[in-house]
């Protein structure tokens, strides 16, 4: 892939057993990655990869579920090797975990008790343009009001959906929310994939809006083709470019690497989205629950 500057890209990656030599092999050692963090997994495992990670190149961001970490001990025990492989900046939720394992229930307490571990971490929390499945509106919107004083970014759920997206980033900058938003899209994923994490990632409404885009036809087929997102992406940056929320595109790719490459070359010709507010980081090349 060109080396050019282009839109920021930062990859969602699950740490699966192969990461480590499979999201090489198919994109270099450069960019921006950001690591889930599994009920299954666990946190542990987030943060090996991570740092793993991190040697070889990559900016790294790791995933911390609230639900996930049985107290302030694991949480330094976590928090430590990250800051000693030179990773700064983590995303924050709250997981999926039904039973917290300890006293953080919600993004919101582990936010303040990584604030209190060490003030230089820079911590992203999500946005729902489309709402949550489990959670009302004013809940969403209560709970981002506290959030956003301490946070340096946030990441938008999975969104087929311009015109919500949009609207998204409106609505939060009107309630006086001024930080970088990155703006999370599938990468190249097969249908039965995305139709199996819709109902639980809440983004039935542009799964409807997206068949206009092509996925009506694969619904149909048996082969379930791969939906391609360089259309929304393209749509999204057409619109948002010029918005100084805009913070670049976060790609839920699934560990489906094979097709990463061909997307990534189709962004070439996006203009570079303007600078990061302060606070924000990001490579500047491709680079859950509240």
């Amino acid at each position: 892939m060109s080396k050019e500057a282009i839109a920021r890209v930062r990859l969602e990656v699950v740490p699966s057993a192969d990461l480590l030599t499979q999201l090489p092999t198919a994109l270099g050692t450069t960019g921006s990655v950001s690591v889930t963090c599994l009920p299954h997994h666990g946190p542990a495992r987030t943060v090996e990869a991570s740092v793993n990670l991190a040697h070889l190149g990559y900016h790294v961001v790791p995933h911390l579920a609230a639900r996930s970490i049985t107290g302030q001990a694991e949480l330094h025990s976590l928090l430590q090797p990250l800051q000693d492989a030179g990773i700064s900046e983590l995303f924050l939720v709250a997981g999926d975990r039904r039973v917290a394992a300890g006293p953080y229930t919600w993004s919101g307490q582990l936010l303040e008790a990584v604030k209190a571990y060490s003030p230089d971490f820079s911590i992203g929390i999500a946005g729902y343009p489309e709402g949550h499945p489990q959670l009302s509106q004013e809940q969403l919107s209560t709970s981002l009001l506290m959030k956003a004083p301490l946070a340096s970014s946030m990441v938008t759920q999975m969104c087929f959906s311009v015109e919500a997206i949009s609207r998204y980033l409106r609505t939060i900058r009107k309630s006086g929310i001024h930080i970088p938003v990155w703006v999370g899209v599938p990468g190249p994923v097969s249908v039965r994939k995305l139709v199996s994490l819709g109902a639980r990632l809440g983004v039935g409404r542009s799964l409807k809006l997206a068949r206009g885009t092509g996925m009506a036809g694969a619904l149909l087929r048996d082969d379930f083709l791969s939906y391609d997102s360089g259309r929304l992406i393209r749509e999204v940056h057409q619109e948002l470019a010029g918005d100084p929320l805009f913070a670049g595109f976060h790609v839920y790719t699934f560990n489906d690497f094979g097709r990463l490459p061909g997307l990534l070359d189709g962004l070439q010709g996006l203009r570079p989205t303007i600078p990061l507010a302060a606070g924000g980081t990001s490579n500047p090349l491709f680079p859950a629950t509240i």
